[in-house]
């Protein structure tokens, strides 16, 4: 009997073309050896010695440890032995009433191999799918969805609603998958049926999309498609009624029947309709103007207005502003300027008018001062202004701003929009608000956070205190237009924000500001970096994100540092223990994310970023990245480390044979005659 002394020895024999050493192999003592030299075979050609090998190590049954037979079954598929489906087959169905959970390799193997034999295969196995029990028939399904077999469509269709209520979603997902047209009356009825549940009615109606969009509308024998689709439109499930709208748009009939529906929810006793459903139209009508359009679109532009003016839901008012935007263009701005009032959809509206034509934008300074108008849309109209760029309008903001009479809702949108504006001579009000304790928390906020957008650098005094101010919510607008200001005292006020002590949102919004401040940053950021430890983990991945913005060498020290300190619980020189038994430490978050962002640093003058990565005591997880990456470099000295790697690993996974065939290829060794 071979007796392989290690993994290593077994991954040289690949190395070396020594097919006949790994068949020898695979009978090793050493567990971990014979189950490599098993996945190794599945890289060599496909001869009589290896299939013979690969069939004798599933006829063991001493297996210690689970691995060996997986391999062997990975091995086949890989080789494509189409003779192997048969025992891949049995091997599937027999998961079911055995401990070794061999379903999914099996699975993977059958789709490896692929071809008639096996599609008859998993078709034959569809009548036993309603009484099967465990994972293999899922897999099944799977199975069939991926190699997208149109011959298992009758035999689905003629045992579907065996298959309810369990496997029911799975079988639809898989005929989705298929896309064959034969499916949609089957489907449809599912998608319109009450009896369906939830789960089953959204997953047909996913299926239906999945069918090809040149066989729209499918024939159905006593109802048309369109119909069929009413009931789900207005499903309880917003996912499923979305869907199904898109489903209607699809056709004439389909679009008529969505503007029925819009009529009927605008009527005052007209059906009930979820309010999902008919801000779903809206969104679809929003979406694809043109194909809703017609020759006379005036009832439909006055629809779209009424659900804007009178509905109930937000979501649908908001839905419905975007569509009489999208499809009336300047007609749409009596409606949506009236609709700047409306509190809860303010910032949509404004959004849509400030898009609107010069025209309409002219009307709105003199309806901003225009007395007995509401403050909601006195601050919309501020929104506006400011998004459209009217400048002209700045002396009528200023002046709102400095009133002490005018509503707070009102002057906060007024520094707001002279913010947006980047109006510069705004700085000196802004700034003696921002500073006056007397002045309402909102102005101050705002005012401060205006400063930001402006970035006047003599306001920075300004703005360095109000960082520092007892008040929440100006303490983090001020951290935030700290960012505006690429000066050493800026980026030296925000790095005292990120520490372990510090409030987490202020944390997490000066590594934001940093990252946007850009070079002069770069020596705090990788100040922190060497301080990373105590972080709550969004400020850790946040940190390492605006270290990864800089492309030079200390930022990449920066992130080595990260991705190469031991964790926490490493730090005294033990493992972290549990009942007993030692096992890998816990990483944390900073140091795995820096680990993921090095893998795009290497380079082919220099690999240190990568070869950091493949240390004894890195993160785990970052391995197979490094070693991908550096197979993508492609010169002698990174494949070089990448031996070195697999030779001295201790735990063999599947990748590593990846690895070791990429290597292989790239210097012709050729494992087989």
């Amino acid at each position: 009997m071979e007796r392989a002394a290690s993994i290593s020895d077994v991954m040289r024999m690949r190395m070396e073309g020594d097919v006949a050493g790994l068949c020898r192999a695979t009978w090793s003592e050493n567990h971990d050896a014979a189950v490599c030299a098993t996945a190794m075979l599945g890289s060599a050609v496909r001869t009589p010695e290896v299939v013979r090998t690969l069939h004798l190590c599933l006829t063991r049954e001493d297996e210690p440890l689970p691995g060996l037979h997986g391999n062997a079954l990975a091995s086949l598929g890989r080789l494509r032995v189409e003779r192997a489906v048969p025992l891949l087959l049995s091997t599937l169905v027999e998961s079911d009433h055995n401990r070794r959970q061999l379903d999914e390799v099996a699975c993977e193997a059958l789709l490896a191999i692929g071809g008639p034999e096996v599609v008859r295969g998993l078709v034959d196995l569809c009548e036993r799918l309603p009484a099967g029990r465990g994972y293999w028939t899922v897999r099944v399904l799977d199975a069939l969805a991926a190699l997208r077999a149109p011959e298992a469509v009758t035999p689905l269709l003629a045992a579907l609603w065996g298959y309810l209520p369990d496997l029911a979603v799975r079988v639809v997902r898989t005929l989705g998958a298929i896309g064959d047209p034969r499916a949609a009356s089957a489907l449809l009825v599912l998608a319109h049926s009450p009896a369906s549940d939830t789960h089953v009615r959204r997953a047909a109606v996913q299926a239906l999309h999945a069918l090809p969009v040149a066989a729209w509308p499918p024939p159905h024998r006593h109802s048309a498609a369109e119909r069929l689709l009413h009931t789900p439109q207005r499903d309880p499930d917003p996912e499923t009624a979305r869907l199904a709208t898109a489903l209607l748009a699809r056709t004439e009939d389909g679009r008529a029947h969505l503007w029925d529906v819009l009529r009927g929810a605008a009527a005052p006793s007209g059906p009930d309709c979820p309010s999902h459903a008919v801000a779903a139209i809206c969104t679809h009508i929003a979406a694809e103007p043109g194909l809703f359009a017609v020759p006379d679109p005036d009832e439909h532009h006055a629809l779209l207005a009424h659900h804007l003016r009178e509905a109930a839901a937000p979501a649908v008012r908001r839905a419905a502003a975007r569509a009489l935007a999208a499809s009336a263009g300047a007609g749409a701005a009596g409606p949506l300027v009236a609709a700047l009032g409306d509190a809860r959809i303010g910032d949509t509206v404004a959004d849509l008018v400030a898009a609107l034509p010069e025209p309409v934008l002219s009307e709105l300074v003199e309806l901003f001062t225009r007395p007995g108008g509401s403050v909601a849309r006195r601050r919309g109209v501020a929104r506006v202004l400011g998004l459209a760029g009217r400048t002209d309008a700045a002396p009528v903001l200023l002046s709102a701003l400095a009133d002490d009479t005018t509503p707070v809702g009102e002057r906060a949108s007024a520094a707001d929009a002279l913010g947006t504006l980047r109006y510069a001579a705004a700085a000196p009000l802004l700034a003696a608000l921002a500073s006056s304790e007397e002045q309402p928390g909102t102005v101050r906020a705002r005012s401060v956070q205006a400063l930001g957008s402006i970035g006047v650098p003599d306001t920075l005094p300004v703005v360095l205190a109000c960082a520092r101010s007892p008040h929440e919510a100006v303490r983090a607008r001020a951290v935030v237009a700290l960012g505006a200001f690429p000066v050493p005292e800026a980026v030296r006020a925000l790095g005292e924000f990120v520490t372990p002590c510090a409030e987490p949102d202020l944390a997490r919004a000066a590594v934001r500001s940093l990252r946007g401040i850009g070079g002069p940053a770069l020596p705090v950021l990788v100040r922190l970096a060497a301080g990373a430890d105590g972080l709550p983990e969004d400020v850790g991945h946040r940190l390492v994100e605006a270290l990864a913005a800089h492309p030079g060498a200390k930022a990449t020290g920066a992130l080595l540092g990260l991705a190469t300190a031991p964790p926490p619980d490493q730090r005294d020189g033990t493992m972290y223990a549990t009942s007993g038994e030692r096992r890998l430490s816990r990483s944390t978050p900073a140091r795995e994310v820096a680990s993921l962002v090095l893998v795009e640093r290497g380079s082919a003058r220099d690999l240190t970023p990568l070869t950091a990565l493949l240390g004894p005591d890195t993160w785990f997880g970052a391995h197979e990245p490094a070693v991908q990456a550096l197979l993508r470099i492609g010169t002698e000295e990174a494949y070089e480390h990448v031996l070195a790697f697999c030779f001295g690993t201790k735990h063999f996974y599947t990748w590593h044979v990846g690895a070791l065939d990429a290597v292989a290829a790239a210097r012709g060794i050729r494992l087989g005659p």
